[in-house]
């Protein structure tokens, strides 16, 4: 049998009983590899449906987001505190913990090390600050930042239980007079 014919017998057996104004339907399957990506899909679908409609295991987007914003308000305790009542903490443990968050908030790099200042913060351990002496003042200024002198406000990245501590730690570094401080800047503290 030569080729030709082979391949029209070959076409005939797959030509369907389909007949539409002389056009017959010629019956070709798709690839192997369709159709098993086709039938996995199908598998998915019902394994997805099965978990978040019918057994109403899984979380909606809605629900799931509302679930992990809730996560964060926990991690975060945004909770704010008095400004009037806050007063500065001067127990060891406070102050070691306040000078860990001055740490790992990455102060130094704008205050230095021992909060002596450098090319873009003030110095925070002399007689002379900017936004003010007492407690409220540097709790503010931590909190909410000072866009128009590069201070960031931590108030989104941190608690204000964790702000009143640093807060107090940077109160305790007045006077301590390490080496190589900025030269003073702002307004004299009346102590």
């Amino acid at each position: 049998m030569s080729e030709e014919k082979k391949k029209a017998t070959e076409l005939d057996e797959n030509i369907m009983d389909h007949d539409y104004d002389g056009i017959k339907e010629l019956d070709n399957p798709p690839p192997r590899w369709i159709m098993l990506l086709f039938y996995i899909t199908i598998g998915w679908s019902i394994i997805y449906g099965a978990y978040y409609f019918w057994l109403k295991e899984g979380l909606h987007q809605d629900a799931e987001y509302a679930a992990k914003s809730m996560t964060h308000d926990q991690k975060y305790q945004i909770e704010s505190l008095d400004a009037d009542a806050l007063v500065a903490f001067t127990d060891e443990a406070s102050l070691a913990e306040g000078k860990q968050i001055y740490t790992d908030m990455a102060c130094m790099a704008c205050h230095g090390m021992a909060g002596e200042g450098n090319a873009i913060g003030p110095n925070i351990t002399d007689g002379f600050w900017i936004h003010g002496c007492d407690i409220q003042s540097v709790f503010n200024i931590i909190k909410n930042g000072e866009p128009t002198k590069g201070m960031t406000a931590f108030k989104g990245q941190i608690s204000d239980d964790k702000i009143q501590k640093v807060a107090s730690y940077v109160m305790s570094l007045k006077g301590t007079n390490p080496p190589n401080a900025k030269a003073a800047q702002g307004e004299k503290c009346e102590d």
